[in-house]
């Protein structure tokens, strides 16, 4: 520890008795730029501060574990661990067994990898001597690759289960015998607030006995999960709104995501309705094939049967504030429910991959559901101009408090399907945060046009209130960058992630020009110039960027401030898909180092982003934050 000594009238004040702790609380409070800033100050002072970049650790991939497992061999860095995120990670039993020893305060464990079992763990191991029991502070549990962890705390007599607040586990579909065993124990964890269980079949007294075991339940998830069917005649399927369940009081959000037969055992709807009557966030996923997207076609009296229990859960559910459906077929009788009853919900996710959305979108306007976010999801017939153009009339009059759009195309089946970004700001000028995710994105009118009538007649120019810009698994051009400058003053965030620049492959340079915007975070990762062979094989990540800040604040000797920036040091992963829909997680490279050039005029060769605005306070590509 270091000593700190203040002279004052003869006196020695010592700081050698204060604990890291009150350091560590300090450093709670500041970005992790300014982290960096005391660490610089000098040596006693990096001691003091360090521990505290330890307090939430994120790995990714067996490089990351092993330096990270070796930095907490000597020292008490690990103590300061609260929040550990394991991915992508296979690691030996020792060193998992380890974990407790280093980390013995975690709060947050999330493991997306797998124990490598060797010759020396057997089951003579005993019980009693596996260290998970020192994670006495650990209240949630994420493990997705086995149940390494959840095993030991269903079986030990005195586990961290008993504490648990949040947990959430991926199953193996084909051994039952591990769900039977996880309901049987799940009693010891009745302090459960929230629950997230994937790839799971489940009855209705399974889901019940889940309920009777975590009675203070507030958040249930179920991903990649099957419902057993409760009923198979019409009249059958109605009875079940009548049964007496006991209500969930406490559960506020309930996530059915990528259900198999949701769309068959409409029933459940009915369940939800009654046992989850105190809902306030609901999302309800269909699951969806882009190679086989459609089903044998609906009677009318079925269809007309799951309209009425949708109607039935707006009916019941009158705390709602957020609602998702995708790929579930809705008319307006959710709507009139939901406004007979005085539900005003805040947020909203629609799309069923039919031209029925946009009808949809027509009965979300005529209603007393003034929502400020919207989520939608296209369908195939979006690629047509006609089509996509009334879609986005319609956006603009759902509702005059939309501040929020996620417009995503992933279930279509489409890749980078058309959508021009102007058109959408014209219709929806108060949005603040927008998303455009599997989207090329584009402009209807020509850059020039916009370009003329910000120089000769700005006062005509529509400005969106526009703050917040994503773009994720899409293209788009340079000019696009040129145009958001010029409409939207107001931008102070950009994320781009996994997409591609289109255009003449000869111009291999990405040019985010924004001269005068002052952002708070631009954050790239898996940006790709173009290339001939789009189709066959994607072009590799870009990997050098340049970077120009024009503020007169960081202005030295020239008029500018700029900086080189070289992404190295890739390696091979496999990023996990958090729901399958009949695609496969690709195969990718990420840095694990990057190099800041002192030389600006030494540039290297090679595709280049180049990223030119007036200020930035957080530059992260890669991964990292160089800024």
């Amino acid at each position: 520890m270091a000593n700190f000594q203040l002279q004052n009238h003869h006196q020695c004040f010592s700081y050698k008795s204060f604990p890291l702790e009150i350091f560590d609380k300090i450093s709670f409070y500041l970005t992790n730029k300014q982290r960096g800033i005391c660490k610089s100050v000098c040596r006693s002072w990096r001691i003091l501060f360090t521990p505290s970049q330890y307090r939430h650790i994120n790995i990714r991939g067996r490089r990351q574990f092993r330096q990270f497992y070796n930095s907490l061999q000597f020292g008490i860095a690990g103590h300061y661990v609260r929040r550990l995120s394991v991915d992508d990670v296979y690691m030996s039993t020792e060193e998992l067994e380890a974990l407790p020893f280093l980390c013995p305060n975690l709060v947050a464990l999330s493991f997306n990898g797998k124990s490598i079992n060797n010759s020396q763990q057997q089951n003579s191991t005993n019980q009693n001597e596996i260290p998970y029991s020192r994670w006495k502070h650990l209240r949630r549990l994420t493990e997705l690759q086995g149940f390494t962890i959840t095993t030991y705390l269903l079986r030990a007599h005195s586990s961290p289960l008993l504490s648990l607040t949040h947990l959430s586990i991926r199953f193996d579909p084909i051994q039952n015998t591990m769900k039977n065993e996880f309901l049987a124990s799940l009693h010891r964890a009745e302090d459960l607030v929230s629950l997230s269980l994937d790839s799971i079949t489940l009855s209705l007294t399974e889901i019940e006995a889940i309920h009777h075991s975590c009675p203070y339940l507030q958040k249930f998830r179920l991903i990649n999960a099957t419902l057993k069917s409760i009923g198979t005649t019409i009249e059958e399927k109605r009875a079940v709104g009548s049964y007496q369940f006991i209500p969930a009081r406490h559960m506020k959000t309930f996530k059915f995501e990528n259900s198999g037969d949701l769309y068959e055992n409409y029933e459940w709807l009915y369940y939800f309705a009654v046992k989850y009557n105190a809902l306030e966030d609901l999302e309800l996923w269909c699951e969806y094939s882009v190679d086989h997207p459609s089903r044998l076609p609906p009677t009318l009296q079925d269809l007309e049967e799951r309209y009425i229990a949708l109607a039935r859960l707006g009916m019941h559910c009158r705390s709602l504030k957020s609602i998702k459906l995708l790929n579930i077929t809705v008319n307006c009788w959710l709507f009139e429910a939901m406004d007979r009853v005085g539900t005003q919900l805040d947020s909203i996710a629609l799309g069923d991959m039919t031209d029925n959305t946009i009808d949809l979108l027509q009965h979300l306007g005529q209603s007393q559901q003034n929502i400020s976010s919207l989520t939608l999801w296209g369908w195939p017939s979006l690629c047509i101009q006609e089509t996509m153009e009334e879609t986005i009339a319609m956006l603009g009059q759902c509702s005059h408090r939309l501040s929020s759009l996620t417009f995503s195309m992933r279930f279509s089946g489409i890749k980078n399907s058309p959508i021009p970004l102007d058109l959408l700001l014209n219709y929806c000028t108060h949005l603040k945060y927008l998303k455009l995710d599997n989207i090329q994105v584009t402009l209807a009118f020509p850059l020039n046009m916009t370009m003329e009538t910000a120089t000769i007649n700005p006062d005509l120019l529509l400005r969106p209130e526009l703050e917040h810009l994503v773009f994720e698994n899409g293209s788009f051009r340079n000019e696009i960058f040129n145009y958001v400058g010029i409409r939207c003053p107001r931008i102070k965030k950009l994320e781009i992630d996994s997409c591609a620049l289109i255009g003449d492959c000869s111009e291999m340079e990405v040019k985010i020009t924004m001269p005068r915007n002052t952002f708070e975070i631009i954050s790239i990762n898996h940006l790709r110039p173009p290339t001939f062979y789009h189709h066959s094989k994607p072009a590799s990540d870009i990997r050098l960027f340049d970077v120009t800040i024009l503020d007169e604040r960081k202005q030295k000797q020239h008029k500018f401030w700029r900086q080189i920036y070289e992404l190295s040091e890739y390696e091979k992963y496999t990023g996990s898909l958090s729901f399958a829909y009949e695609q496969k997680p690709l195969e990718t490279c990420r840095p694990t180092q990057y190099i800041c050039y002192e030389d600006v005029n030494e540039r290297p060769e090679g595709p280049w982003v180049s990223i030119q605005c007036y200020s930035i306070s957080e530059l992260n590509i890669g991964g990292f934050w160089v800024i």
